[in-house]
């Protein structure tokens, strides 16, 4: 399932490389813009407590912006996923819509990030066993929390769930597809890793969008297996028939050979 999964997202961000470009870049300002307001805060007079604040806020705003324009982008990305087409309207047409959402997600994001940063530098500072001890615990309910949060805007994608219900079953995924979920996690740390060298042009929010989103379309064909048949036992249900399950997709999209991104015209 997982190399169907690598190939059909490799094909999706191919075949809709000039949008998500522009995409991409439209992030770039928007990170730009929450840069600025992070370096700024910097600069705000008075003393630590005053810094600390600022730079609290600072990391507030810069995270709903960045939150809501990726939000926006979510219907686009499931229209990829779906192997239709993507709209530049769509994603300015979302921008109100996604606000509620976009602002709540980037206020938990924010406190995430502020949590990793001053608890786990304070327990390291103890040097002791229980310090240790607790910075593990930390770490680890930060990294599951940052994996698990992959999930949230495609959930919210799909399902249309509210927050509280996109936040709980972004845990509720993880917990029941680790492997899959540090898997996509990973291809997510290449397309940072892209985005960096690239400056942001070829590989982005948009692309990992499009990243999540294939995976938990897929994924969810397990979820409707489980649902036509309700009498499975725990170890049927571990026997996921995915060559099945992923038939259709597999025919829409075709044997895709190499010639076929590079001379699609040939094919």
């Amino acid at each position: 399932m997982f190399s169907f999964f690598l190939k059909k997202n490799f094909c999706d961000i191919w075949d809709n490389l000039f949008h998500t470009i522009i995409v991409n870049l439209l992030n770039v300002v928007v990170f730009a813009v929450a840069g600025f307001i992070c370096i700024m805060s910097a600069y705000i007079p008075g003393g630590e407590v005053s810094l600390n604040v600022f730079s609290f806020l600072a990391l507030l705003i810069s995270s709903v912006l960045i939150s809501i324009f990726t939000f926006a982008e979510g219907e686009n990305a499931l229209k990829i996923a779906n192997f239709d087409s993507p709209k530049l309207s769509i994603l300015f047409k979302n921008i109100v819509p996604c606000l509620k959402d976009g602002v709540l997600f980037g206020i938990f994001v924010a406190f995430v990030i502020c949590i990793a940063f001053t608890s786990i530098p304070y327990y390291l500072r103890l040097g002791s066993v229980l310090g240790v001890f607790m910075m593990s615990i930390v770490f680890w309910i930060i990294l599951i929390t940052i994996l698990s949060l992959q999930w949230f805007l495609p959930i919210r994608s799909i399902m249309h769930n509210n927050f509280l219900k996109c936040l709980k079953k972004c845990y509720i995924i993880f917990m029941d597809n680790v492997f899959f979920t540090i898997g996509v996690g990973l291809v997510n740390l290449v397309n940072l890793c892209v985005m960096i060298f690239s400056l942001g042009i070829l590989n982005g929010p948009a692309t990992m969008t499009i990243t999540t989103t294939d995976a938990l379309r897929l994924r969810l064909y397990k979820y409707d297996w489980y649902e036509v048949n309700p009498d499975l036992t725990k170890e049927q249900r571990a026997d996921v028939p995915w060559k099945e399950l992923l038939e259709k997709d597999r025919h829409i999209l075709g044997p895709r050979g190499w010639k076929s991104f590079i001379f699609p015209w040939k094919e």
